[in-house]
């Protein structure tokens, strides 16, 4: 079985947590027992001193102040004895803080490094997941997904016994703007021509853009083709609409094929060639026409 990247690193992570905590945890008891076993000595030694010196009071005739200074210097040994241990418990005191505070602020930085890298790679899946279905450049869904749209819009009107138009849309004129002005004005021409047609769409119409120049539109429970007709009608105004600014300096069209089902075709590709060669057909009959599969046959 592999495992996941993220698992390992999670796996990695909670065991340097674990092994810092676990350091910081025996440096602190080993410093604690260290002192307490001084401390305990440094007792018994006072206790020590104390005896010896009622003994030099009974004996202080005899050994002199000799005794007495040595005694003196003990206590004074075992006390800076006692300070030096004292010291050494505040130092591993702090050690052990600092070590356990390193380890929490890795763990927090690691966890943000984590949760940023996870909120990276969910954004980069999500743009990926939309660049599968959509157009870059116009954002309208792409040649894939109205396929599979189309093909379910289809399966649908089968079992209703209902209706599916195509319009199957090429733009004229847009090789003559890329000519004169660029790739960059043909882009620009057509990210508008996807949002006048966008804007023009019906409720529950489907509008693709299938590469260049050529678009289609999908529109389900189509009643005949009178209706069909005066939605391409509607699409085509749209490129040469008064109230709107010029698309270009030179004249811009559509050519625009229609196909019907279960008239044209019983399914989702036929569907698309038959509205393909009405396009074509629309296109030898003038530029900016719209066509019927029925006339293109």
């Amino acid at each position: 079985m592999r495992i996941s990247p993220d698992l390992r690193f999670s796996t990695w992570f909670t065991a340097a947590v674990i092994a810092l905590t676990a350091i910081a945890v025996a440096v602190y008891a080993g410093g604690r027992a260290y002192v307490d076993a001084v401390q305990h000595i440094d007792a018994l030694a006072s206790h020590d001193v104390h005896a010896d010196v009622s003994s030099t009071i009974d004996g202080a005739q005899r050994d002199g102040e000799r005794t007495i200074l040595r005694m003196q210097q003990r206590a004074a040994t075992l006390g800076a004895d006692r300070e030096a241990a004292r010291r050494q418990l505040d130092t591993v005191q702090r050690a052990a803080a600092l070590l356990a505070l390193l380890a929490v602020v890795s763990a927090a930085g690691v966890y943000a490094v984590l949760l940023k890298s996870r909120r990276t790679e969910r954004r980069l899946r999500d743009e990926i997941a939309g660049l599968s279905t959509h157009d870059a450049m116009t954002g309208l869904p792409n040649e894939r997904f109205f396929s599979e749209w189309l093909s379910y819009a289809i399966a649908h009107a089968r079992r209703e016994r209902g209706h599916v138009g195509v319009l199957f849309i090429d733009i004229n004129g847009g090789a003559t703007v890329g000519e004169l002005h660029g790739g960059p004005a043909l882009d620009a021409l057509l990210v508008e021509v996807a949002r006048r047609f966008r804007s023009a769409a019906r409720e529950g119409d489907v509008f693709a853009r299938l590469g260049d120049t050529a678009f289609a539109l999908a529109t389900p429970n189509a009643r005949d083709g009178r209706a069909l007709a005066l939605l391409a009608q509607r699409l085509r105004d749209q490129l040469n609409e008064p109230s709107l600014p010029p698309l270009a300096d030179t004249p811009i069209g559509a050519s625009i094929g229609i196909a019907y089902f279960p008239e044209d075709a019983n399914d989702s590709a036929g569907i698309m060639a038959a509205a393909n060669v009405a396009m074509y057909a629309a296109r030898r009959a003038g530029k900016n026409h719209v066509a019927f599969n029925a006339l293109a046959a």
